[in-house]
C-alpha cells in the first residue's frame, strides 16, 4: 500500500470557485455537514482577507470515475477541510457575512464589518480581490488503498473527536454500504420527524443489521451498543472477513423487507418515529408478519398514551394493580436501556402482546396474561 502527498500550486479562491463542481465535498468517509457555527466561518474569511495562514486542506485524487450532480466527473474528494471550503463557498455566494467586529489590520479605517462579498466588491474592491486571490494550501493525496485514505481522514480529524457514527462511516465495506442504503429507506427519509439526521438514519441502519446478524448467528438480540456496531463494520472488511459480503447482503434484504412492512403504517413526519429506541422496538415487532398484519397506527398511538397513563397512575388507583398496567410500567422502565438486547426484545414482546390481544372495548386485555420479564443491563439514553 502506498500514499503520496504534494502541494497543489496556484489554487486561489477564485480558481477553486471555478473547479468546485469537480471536487466531491461529501465522499463516503466524510462527517456530517454544518459542524461549524456562523461565527467560526466568519473568522476563517477574516483570516483570509487579512492574509493569515489557514490550515492545509487535503484532497484525494480520484481513482474511480464518479459523477457529480452537474454531470462532471469528480477529480478530487475532500479528505480534510470540508468545513473551511463550506465557509468559503458560503461567502462566495453571499450567504455568509464578515463578523460584526471585523477589523482589517492594514487599515483600521476600513468599515467592512457585517459585509458580504457583493458588498465588499462595491465598497472595498481591494478587500474583495484579496479574498478571491488568496492561495489555498491544498495538498493532493494519491493512494492505491482506500484504507490508507480513511486512516488519514481519521488522524486528521482526531483532534475534533469523531463521534461513533462518524468513526463507523469512515470504514468502507459491505456493512457501511448496507447501513447507508437502509438510511435512504422511505420509512426514515419520508416518515421520520427528525431533521438533519443522516447519521442518525445510518445508525438505525447499522442497528437493524446488527439485530439481523445476532438473530441469525446467536438466535437472540445481544445488544446494539456503539462498540458492537463498530465491530460489525470491521467484520466485513479485509481479504478474509469474519462476515461474508453475501451474508451482509442477506441481512440488508431482511431489513428492507421489515421496513417495507412498516412504511405504510406511519404518517409523514410521524411523532411515533421521533425516538431511535422506539424505532428499533417497532423494527423488531414488525419482523413478525402476523404483527404487521394486525397492527395499525391508531393502536401504536394508543399504546403510547396508555403507557404514559400507567406511569402517572398512583398506587391507590384501583387500576394500578392490574397486570396489564404493571407490564406498561415495566415497558417504561426498559426505555432507559435502549441498547441492551434483553430490554429492546422485551419491549417488542410487550408491544406485540398488546397488539395481538387488542380489542376496542379493552385494548389492554392481551397484556393481562403476560408474565414478568428479566431485568436488563442499563445504559445511557436520552429517550423519554
Amino acid at each position: 500500500m502506498k500514499i503520496r502527498t504534494e502541494l497543489l500550486p496556484e489554487i486561489s479562491v477564485s480558481r477553486f470557485m471555478r473547479m468546485k463542481n469537480v471536487v466531491d465535498l461529501d465522499p463516503p468517509y466524510q462527517r456530517e455537514a454544518d459542524v461549524w457555527k456562523p461565527a467560526a466561518r466568519s473568522v476563517l474569511i477574516d483570516s483570509i482577507i487579512n492574509g493569515l495562514d489557514v490550515p492545509k486542506l487535503y484532497f484525494e485524487a480520484a481513482t474511480a470515475r464518479r459523477v457529480g450532480p452537474e454531470g462532471l466527473a469528480y477529480q478530487y474528494a475532500v479528505i480534510d477541510g470540508k468545513q473551511r471550503l463550506g465557509a468559503i463557498l458560503a461567502f462566495l455566494s453571499g450567504q455568509l457575512a464578515l463578523a460584526e467586529d471585523f477589523l482589517y489590520f492594514e487599515d483600521e479605517t476600513v468599515k467592512a464589518a457585517g459585509m458580504t462579498l457583493p458588498a465588499l466588491e462595491e465598497h472595498y474592491p481591494l478587500l474583495a480581490r484579496r479574498f478571491l486571490d488568496y492561495e489555498l494550501p491544498i495538498v493532493r493525496v494519491t493512494s492505491d488503498s482506500g484504507d490508507l485514505i480513511e486512516e488519514m481522514f481519521q488522524r486528521l480529524n482526531a483532534s475534533t473527536a469523531l463521534n461513533a457514527a462518524e468513526r463507523r462511516n469512515a470504514l468502507t465495506g459491505p456493512t457501511r454500504d448496507a447501513a447507508n442504503a437502509l438510511a435512504e429507506h422511505q420509512l426514515l427519509v419520508a416518515r421520520s420527524p427528525i431533521r438533519s439526521a443522516r447519521y442518525k438514519y445510518r445508525e438505525l441502519g447499522a442497528k437493524f443489521l446488527a439485530i439481523e446478524h445476532q438473530l441469525a448467528t446467536r438466535g437472540k438480540i445481544v445488544d446494539t451498543k456503539a462498540d458492537t456496531l463498530y465491530d460489525l463494520f470491521v467484520a466485513t472488511r479485509g481479504a478474509s472477513p469474519r462476515i461474508a459480503a453475501a451474508d451482509m447482503d442477506g441481512y440488508k434484504a431482511h431489513a428492507v423487507q421489515t421496513l417495507d412492512r412498516m412504511v405504510n403504517i406511519f404518517e409523514g413526519d410521524d411523532r411515533l418515529l421521533a425516538s431511535i429506541g422506539t424505532v428499533v422496538v417497532y423494527y423488531i415487532a414488525f419482523r413478525n408478519q402476523a404483527f404487521a398484519d394486525e397492527v395499525n397506527r391508531g393502536m401504536l398511538a394508543e399504546f403510547e398514551d396508555l403507557r404514559r397513563q400507567a406511569a402517572q397512575m398512583v398506587e391507590d388507583d384501583p387500576a394500578y394493580t392490574r397486570a396489564a398496567n404493571a407490564r406498561l410500567r415495566e415497558y417504561n422502565g426498559l426505555v432507559q436501556s435502549t441498547n441492551d438486547g434483553r430490554a429492546i426484545a422485551r419491549r417488542a414482546e410487550v408491544l406485540a402482546t398488546y397488539v395481538a390481544g387488542h380489542t376496542p372495548g379493552d385494548p389492554l386485555a392481551g397484556l393481562d396474561g403476560l408474565g414478568d420479564g428479566e431485568l436488563p443491563d442499563r445504559d445511557e439514553t436520552e429517550e423519554s
